[in-house]
């Protein structure tokens, strides 16, 4: 099924990662090539998302990005797959590594029911329980109850915090006392649901499918044009992604890596 708004959503969701936006610390600018972007805090936060090129031009192109970007690793998105096709293996032949793909989907259809597993309890972070959410994220992405890093604790933090200063929304589920899952979005007329993730010992329990079927449910009640996740296309999650109504396909991008060789 398609949302109702898909080519003007479509759209929407390409400029997101097209322009600056100053509350959240990120410069665009519109190059020959595309657009290229970076968090003003980060300076390896490089970011091409790539308008116009053709496999020829991939030498020139990596060049400029390698000016541009101070020789520091590079962010390469390609749009669609079929442009992927033709222009990944050249830029792989350039020395640029594949990564994963990224697929946008829009909800469609009917608002899910809001889903009540027994002792879990949802609140919003506030700055003061920030750290909270951050901890649990990252071991959630790292599948992993080993306790982060303090570099990547402190680099996690400060991004969220600009975000929640702003835009940025964040939800916590804790079961009794403990806090077992996060998700965070951005808040707007479009919703974009950017992180969800339990800690490994409370999955298959349905935390995370609380967090979602709350925020869906709570953006048509808002009156929200759309609520958009993103997610890897090839990754479990997906699939019920799917279920609860994530069906319309955006927006798709294939992510590549380019790291200069030092001079």
């Amino acid at each position: 099924m398609r949302h109702p708004e898909h080519d003007r959503l479509r759209e929407e969701v390409r400029s997101w990662y097209r322009t600056s936006i100053p509350e959240l610390g990120y410069h665009a600018e519109q190059r020959r090539f595309g657009s290229y972007r970076r968090h003003a805090e980060d300076p390896d936060s490089g970011l091409i998302v790539v308008d116009n090129l053709s496999p020829d031009e991939v030498p020139e192109f990596l060049a400029d990005a390698n000016s541009y970007f101070d020789n520091r690793v590079v962010n390469i998105w390609i749009e669609a797959q079929k442009t992927d096709a033709t222009l990944g293996p050249a830029l792989v032949a350039a020395g640029a590594s594949k990564l994963k793909a990224n697929v946008h989907l829009a909800h469609v259809g009917l608002r899910p029911e809001r889903f009540h597993p027994t002792g879990v309890t949802i609140e919003r972070v506030t700055a003061n329980t920030l750290m909270d959410y951050v901890l649990v994220k990252l071991k959630g992405f790292a599948s992993s109850e080993d306790a982060p890093p303090v570099e990547e604790v402190e680099e996690e933090l400060a991004v969220r915090q600009s975000e929640l200063a702003s835009i940025g929304r964040f939800l916590i589920a804790r079961v009794g006392d403990e806090r077992a899952a996060i998700l965070g979005y951005y808040d707007g007329s479009d919703r974009l649901i950017f992180n969800l993730a339990t800690r490994m010992p409370f999955r298959m329990g349905g935390v995370a499918r609380h967090l979602l079927c709350q925020v869906v449910a709570d953006s048509y009640e808002q009156g929200c044009s759309s609520v958009v996740i993103n997610t890897d296309p090839s990754d479990t999650p997906i699939g019920w992604y799917r279920r609860i109504g994530f069906t319309d396909e955006v927006h798709w991008r294939r992510n590549y890596l380019f790291a200069a060789k030092k001079p």
